[in-house]
């Protein structure tokens, strides 16, 4: 397979960029990255950075800023996506492979132990009193992400609008998030047609749609959801193969809708794993928000949780792999063609106002987990101390975890 004009196969890199490196080279460098992958996908896409470009040149910088920009237009998680594009431009499909799943399974293998660990001991006393630190902490990181999402995504009154939109849908009823965020791409994509200053700004202002496109968190077209009615989350049938299917089917919908990285997969999944098919009480879910937080690599293994709770270790499995099947697919089909797409001004209409309902959806998720999370003034202070150091101080959420793993400790032993 040869690079040809979209840039994307397994021979002669571009100019400026090294050697194609090997597989056992690929795996290896992927391996350290997924293990010291704390922090969420910025951090996952800093260690990329170092990685693939400084330390190894298997990549410009350029060029490594394009596969940001590129999979932001695909559904799934981000900095998977990313780890999958390097491989697959590097070393065609196998490559993908390689990276994808080396990134991956670790952070798999690590949530699936630690859910069989939780769902075995996590209802005594000992574990809820450590719980009790970690779940205001997880409701202040993801309201300060989605504070963040919605810095890079409402830039306009109507987006405005369309966040509060977001926001109110995800506390309501959060299966219609992804009406709202449709209808907020099309809304956007309306408004925009033929009037090239809707940003209040000049002419020159163009440039910063795309770079809004590539900090935004969130991409799909309007018409990205047509054919998705085959894996809408619906009762497949009853007993443990029904279960099972239910997972699977539920998943692969979400993994097929997930623009915006792993908060987002928390406000698309919470309103299934808890109140349609009740795998999880609302408490439960937090914890396991907490956990994924808590272990290195990618946030999407919630998924591993949550299918455990459902259908134990097939559930996990079943359950990651719906979620992770749609970026695959993406990046291995879909990726040559989106480098053309991505300058076409209707997409990047629409995406302003998906970005916009996804950032209110969030910050709703946020509130709506805060009510279980944050279970006394104590509690509350932490959340409030919290979200001022992610959002003011810039303090990764690693460290946030670990403080409030340490005040669970502390409680416990001063208790």
């Amino acid at each position: 397979m040869s690079e040809g004009a979209n840039g994307i196969g397994a021979g002669s890199p571009p100019e400026g960029e090294g050697p194609a490196p090997s597989l056992a080279s690929l795996i290896r460098s992927f391996l350290k990255i997924s293990l010291l992958g704390f922090g969420g996908p910025n951090a996952h896409l800093a260690l990329m950075l170092d990685e693939v470009v400084e330390r190894r040149r298997w990549l410009t910088r350029e060029r490594f800023l394009e596969l940001i920009a590129v999979t932001n237009l695909l559904p799934g998680p981000n900095s998977s996506e990313v780890a999958i594009h390097v491989g697959y431009l590097k070393r065609g499909w196998q490559g993908a492979l390689a990276t994808g799943l080396t990134f991956l399974l670790p952070t798999f293998v690590m949530v699936t132990a630690a859910s069989m660990l939780y769902f075995r001991f996590g209802t005594m006393p000992q574990v809820e009193a450590v719980f009790w630190g970690l779940q205001p902490v997880i409701v202040a990181i993801v309201l300060a992400a989605g504070w963040k999402i919605g810095k890079a995504g409402v830039k306009t009154p109507v987006q405005g609008v369309l966040a509060v939109i977001g926001a109110a849908v995800s506390l309501v009823s959060g299966q219609a998030i992804i009406a709202a965020m449709v209808l907020g791409g099309g809304l956007t994509w309306w408004l925009r047609k033929g009037d090239r200053n809707w940003t209040h700004g000049t002419a020159a202002e163009d440039g910063d749609a795309e770079r809004e496109t590539t900090e935004a968190q969130d991409d799909p077209p309007p018409n990205s959801h047509r054919g998705a009615w085959f894996v809408l989350p619906v009762a497949l049938g009853s007993g443990a193969l029904g279960t099972l299917a239910t997972v699977f089917g539920t998943h692969l919908w979400i993994g097929s809708v997930l623009f915006g990285g792993g908060y987002v997969l928390v406000a698309l999944l919470e309103p299934y794993a808890v109140t349609q098919y009740g795998w999880l009480s609302a408490d439960q879910f937090l914890d396991g928000v907490a956990l994924t937080q808590a272990i290195p690599g990618p946030i999407s293994t919630l998924s591993a949780f949550v299918g455990y709770a459902a259908a134990g270790v097939p559930g996990a499995i079943l359950a990651t792999t719906g979620i992770y099947l749609p970026a695959f697919v993406g990046v291995l089909w879909l990726a040559p063609r989106l480098e053309r797409i991505r300058e076409v001004d209707a997409v990047r209409h629409a995406l302003e106002g998906v970005v916009a309902a996804a950032a209110g959806a969030v910050a709703g998720v946020g509130f709506s987990l805060a009510v279980a999370g944050v279970q006394d003034l104590a509690a509350g202070l932490i959340a409030a101390v919290a979200i001022m150091l992610a959002v003011w101080r810039k303090v990764p959420s690693l460290w946030l975890v670990g403080g409030g793993l340490v005040m669970g400790v502390l409680r416990l032993m001063l208790s």
